[in-house]
This record gives C-alpha cells, sequence and structure tokens, in this order.
C-alpha cells in the first residue's frame, strides 16, 4: 500500500483553495495523482509552492534524454537515502523511459548499464558533471530536492514499504506504462514560479534580512529562483527553536555534512551545546538534526512531546523543512557550489 502520512494531517486535496489547490492542480496534469511527497506539505503552502517549484523546474524540463539522466539521479539519491517509496517510484519512471536494466540496477545498488556517471555524480555531487552546462541548474536542482524529499518521506510518512503492485520486476514495468507519455513531455520552464508569488504577509516579514542572493549555479534559472525561494522559506523554521538550539542544529548538520559527504550519518546525531539547553527546546534541536541526518530515526512519541498539544501542523512541517533543506544548502555550498553569483531577486 501506499505511504500513509504521519505526525500532520494533511489538506483534503477536494475543497482544498489558494495555492494548496494551485500546487495540486498542476502536480496532477503533469505527475498525475499527487502522493505522500505533495500531501505531507500541504499544511504548509509556502513550503509546498517552493519544494515543488524546485521539483518541477528541475527534473521535469528538459525533454526526455536529459529527464532520463535525472531520473538515474533521483533513483540513486533514494537508494542511498534509503527511501524505498521514492526508489521504487523513480525506478518505475526508468522502466517509463525505457530504462529497464538501469531501473532494476539501480534498484539493487549495483551500477547501472546507461548513464553510470550520472548515478556516480548524485553520490558526490559537484558544480561539473555528465551534463552540458546548460542544464547544470536542472541537474544540481534534482539532485538537492531529492536530497530533501527522500529526507522528509522517511520523517513524514509511514508504512512506505514497496507497492504491491511496484514490488516487483514485472509490476513495476506494467506499472510505467501509463507514465510513457509524460515523462516523454516537453514542458515550458518556469510555468510552477506564479505559485511562489502567492506568498503570505507573514513570509515577507520573516525574509528581512537574509541573503536572498542565487548561487552560482543556478545563474538566472528558474531552477534558481526556486532554491532561492525554498532556502528563504524552510529557514523561518529556525525559529519554532530559538537562536541558541537553531543554530546548535546548524552547526550540528554543516560538521556532519562535511565529514560524511551526502550519505546518512552513523549514529544519532547530537546538536553541539544542547545539554544547556531546556528539555521541550533540546527535544526540538534533536528532531531537527535527526530530521536532516538520520530521518528514520524520528519517531512518534518524540514528536508529540516537542509539540505538546500546542504546536499547529505548519509547525510541524516547518521544523523538518529547516533542517533538511539546511542539510542540502550545506551540499550545495560545498562541493557544488563555485564562485557566489551576483543578487538575485525573487520571482515577483
Amino acid at each position: 500500500m501506499p505511504p500513509s502520512i504521519r505526525h500532520v494531517t494533511p489538506v483534503d486535496p477536494g475543497p482544498a483553495e489558494g495555492v494548496v489547490a494551485e500546487v495540486l492542480r498542476q502536480a496532477r496534469a503533469e505527475v498525475g495523482r499527487p502522493g505522500a511527497p505533495f500531501l505531507m506539505l500541504t499544511p504548509a503552502p509556502e513550503l509546498l509552492a517552493s519544494v515543488w517549484a524546485l521539483l518541477r523546474e528541475s527534473l521535469f524540463v528538459g525533454g526526455p534524454a536529459e529527464r532520463t539522466a535525472k531520473e538515474v539521479v533521483a533513483t540513486a539519491i533514494s537508494v542511498k537515502n534509503s527511501c524505498g517509496f521514492c526508489t521504487d517510484a523513480h525506478a518505475t519512471m526508468l522502466h517509463a523511459l525505457g530504462e529497464h536494466e538501469s531501473a532494476e540496477a539501480l534498484r539493487e545498488g549495483r551500477t547501472p548499464p546507461s548513464h553510470a556517471d550520472a548515478a556516480a555524480w548524485a553520490i558526490s555531487p559537484s558544480a561539473e558533471g555528465p551534463f552540458p552546462a546548460g542544464a547544470a541548474p536542472r541537474f544540481i536542482g534534482t539532485a538537492l530536492v531529492f536530497e530533501i524529499i527522500t529526507r522528509l518521506v522517511k520523517v513524514m510518512a509511514t508504512d512506505a514499504a514497496p507497492h504491491p503492485v511496484t514490488a516487483s520486476r514485472l509490476g513495476r514495468s506494467v506499472a510505467s506504462r501509463p507514465l510513457r507519455e509524460r515523462v516523454a513531455a516537453r514542458l515550458e520552464p518556469g510555468a510552477s514560479l506564479p505559485v511562489l508569488d502567492r506568498r503570505p504577509r507573514w513570509l515577507e516579514e520573516e525574509w528581512s534580512g537574509l541573503d536572498l542572493g542565487v548561487p552560482a549555479w543556478a545563474g538566472d534559472s528558474p531552477v534558481g529562483t526556486a532554491w532561492t525561494h525554498l532556502r528563504a522559506t524552510a529557514s523561518c523554521g529556525r525559529g519554532l527553536l530559538g537562536e541558541p538550539a537553531a543554530a546548535a542544529v546548524r552547526r550540528t548538520v554543516a560538521e556532519a555534512v562535511d565529514r560524511w559527504g551526502t550519505g546518512p550519518v552513523p549514529g544519532p546525531p547530537e546538536p553541539a551545546g544542547i545539554g544547556a539547553l531546556p528539555g521541550r527546546v533540546a527535544l526540538g534541536a534533536r528532531l531537527a538534526a535527526s530530521a536532516a541526518l538520520d530521518p528514520g530515526s524520528v519517531t512518534d512519541e518524540d514528536v508529540a512531546a516537542w509539540r505538546a498539544g500546542a504546536l499547529a501542523d505548519h509547525s510541524v512541517v516547518s521544523l523538518f523543512a529547516f533542517a533538511v533543506v539546511h542539510a542540502a544548502d550545506r551540499i550545495q555550498a560545498g562541493p557544488i557550489r563555485t564562485e557566489p553569483a551576483e543578487r538575485g531577486v525573487l520571482h515577483a
């Protein structure tokens, strides 16, 4: 069965309004029925819009040949981060693109017979890779968004074992057939960006003082706009912890990513200096660090204790997004980022 969402109650797609309704409408048109990776973010519409825009402008744009290599990237990261639901979803996409042997090899942790260079780059990304310079923003954006999505799915979804249909190679091949037309589509860049304009007033106030510069690898691409928006929006979640705890989480995540790269961190993360913080604040810091570095370790009991009946679903999504986007930001600020670009301007 498909994964069920935990920790939050998703917005019902039927009566959904505003940004949530528009994102789900776009997703249905270009993906099909929106699943857990979309629905789990609906309590925080501004984050849903940002993640959707980054996913859409990175993975879906570029044509079928490019889409194939990027699906290899998405599948390789899903396997690395042990997200079974994501692995089968994107292995099925590779079947839809005709890459049957590569889909199965990646799913089993083997080197794929085609696009092996893309699979290797996904595990150790850099500013330069097996893609034309003009496609770099889309490939890098794909890597970053799946470092985010795979972690969020592991934190916020349960029963994420392979679906009975996609549990076998034959099932994955059959399930891919209705997707062939979608994955072969040539989509117009930038079509998702208008959803970013519909941001609430409080978000504008939170952004004041943030560095909204677009990184050099993104240039003036729609991917750069989506990434900058997501990075700024997710950073607002740090306010749920208070600056001492948020700073401890950022430091812990940065040190772990610098040491271990993009793979899971061995052992439970412990934010530096956490012992001096009040109990509930310390628990929030541990939850945030775990979401970024060891997402499978986040428990229902710890989330409930941190919420203590007083925090809304929006706060839960925001806390986890703050942490996982910070992990992705550390990845792009290290091996991917080259020289800083001139200060960018968010889509207006």
